[in-house]
């Protein structure tokens, strides 16, 4: 074994050497959603001076020494501070001191550690995030970009589609088909194994194959419509309702900032009535639907929201301002439990993390941290809207159009989920926003700290490209 990871090791140290000097961070970036969703801790692991080691850890760590590196060579020119960086430095400063400001050692049985919560929920998007957000960018760049989601979506859906059908003898990488690892066996889940995270990604990437979709020559533009229906079909086989809800506000998103007149009224319209009448003709069926468990298990899980809500507004009242510690909810419900005085079984969710990300921030941190919170999701929402109706390039607006719609596939998630337990969807929430913040500045839609000097003035160059 040892020769073969020297093995792999001198190859690495190769290719990452010409990564870190000549690399695409943009696709290197890319590369990193990859190799976390697939190649992670699941598909291989090794020890390494009693440390241990996956691909995916090492992209990282790979993609940070590749961002200095080129930062050193001049090739990178970290763009000023802004109120936005702010708002995030205020969050993450509120979110590591209630980290180590209690008890990260005692844990309930089952509890993820918080440091391992905030590292890869928190920090590790956070890194992806200052990498996107000091990236050049021109029109090459983003079709690139888009072209290499488009191809990451299009393995994402065909998976979920082999797992919808049961054929799990064609899924890659193999620990898809094993139903002790992850959750939510039987739907699509994808190699997150976890249908809710594998959802975003889907969401994610439909978004960017339509947007490709728009920029495309009339040569390409039947073939990469054609990809469209596979996302909808895993999209589907998810059977989770947060993402069908995050592709449909996402898609409605992307029709109204890309086009105009009667077409988009037409199609808007269209996919509301839709909406509507599946809600209205189908609603029994969506809230019972049969997924890994039974029906019966799936008006449980809708029932136990309530509990989730009221002993998390319980928690809230007694701590509003610093909350109750970061990760800290498995422990810190259990005395909220015994409440009687409502008509509700609290004591069903007492082996359960939150169900809610917004009521588990605002549990855990209080309005010290939500507050920040919000404002920092709320101007990756204003960056996107403000790049995508601006009169900057198309290719520009394409990015802005992926920010708007990221964010509401995350707030649907949020709404109905703890999506922060595994770096999956921050990564690729941190990674548009980066790509948003860089360009809103670049074009001078936010206040600047200072006007660059004109040897340095690439932002204009790049929108003369495109």
């Amino acid at each position: 074994m040892t020769p073969i990871l020297i093995i792999f090791a001198l190859v690495g140290l190769v290719w990452g050497t010409i990564l870190a000097i000549r690399g695409n961070l943009l696709l290197a970036s890319v590369g990193l959603l990859v190799a976390t969703s697939a190649f992670g801790v699941y598909f291989f692991e090794f020890k390494f001076g009693g440390i241990n080691l996956s691909i995916d850890r090492l992209a990282i760590v790979g993609l940070g020494v590749a961002f200095a590196v080129q930062w050193k060579l001049g090739k990178i020119e970290l763009r000023p501070w802004m109120a936005l960086d702010t708002v995030i430095a205020i969050f993450f400063g509120v979110l590591i001191f209630n980290t180590f400001s209690h008890d990260i050692r005692n844990l309930a049985p089952d509890q993820v550690p918080p440091v391992q919560h905030l590292i890869n929920g928190y920090l590790i998007p956070l890194s992806v995030y200052i990498v996107a957000r000091n990236l050049k960018y021109d029109e090459r760049q983003v079709d690139w970009f888009l072209m290499a989601m488009t191809a990451f979506g299009v393995y994402l859906a065909v998976i979920g589609i082999m797992e919808g059908l049961g054929l799990y003898g064609f899924v890659f990488p193999r620990y898809i088909a094993d139903p002790k690892i992850g959750l939510h066996f039987g739907r699509a889940r994808g190699p997150m194994v976890q249908s809710v995270s594998y959802g975003v990604y889907l969401c994610g990437c439909l978004l960017t194959t339509c947007l490709l979709w728009s920029r495309a020559s009339a040569k390409t533009k039947g073939f990469v419509f054609c990809l469209i229906p596979l996302f909808l079909a895993a999209i589907f086989f998810t059977k989770t309702r947060t993402v069908w809800a995050g592709a449909g506000v996402s898609l409605m998103a992307g029709i109204f900032l890309t086009m105009q007149g009667k077409a988009r009224t037409v199609l808007l319209t269209g996919m509301v009535a839709c909406g509507l009448l599946a809600v209205a003709a189908k609603s029994d069926a969506i809230m019972g639907l049969k997924r890994e468990g039974t029906v019966e298990d799936t008006r449980r899980s809708v029932s136990m929201r309530a509990s989730f809500t009221y002993v998390s507004w319980e928690m809230f009242l007694d701590r509003p301002i610093l909350g109750h510690g970061f990760s800290q909810f498995r422990k810190a419900k259990l005395p909220y439990l015994a409440d009687r005085n409502v008509d509700l079984i609290l004591e069903s969710i007492r082996d359960y993390d939150h169900h809610n990300t917004f009521l588990s921030v605002l549990t855990d941190l209080g309005l010290l941290g939500f507050i920040p919170f919000l404002c920092m999701y709320g101007m990756w929402l204003r960056n996107g809207w403000r790049l995508a109706r601006s009169e900057s390039p198309p290719w520009a607006k394409a990015v802005g159009t992926l920010g708007v719609g990221t964010v509401l596939i995350a707030f649907c998630q949020m709404v109905g989920h703890e999506i922060t337990f595994m770096p999956f969807e921050h990564l690729l929430i941190f990674l548009v926003a980066g790509m948003n913040a860089a360009l809103v500045y670049d074009f001078g839609l936010v206040p600047r700290s200072h006007t660059p000097a004109p040897t340095t003035s690439w932002p204009a160059q790049a929108a003369a490209r495109g």
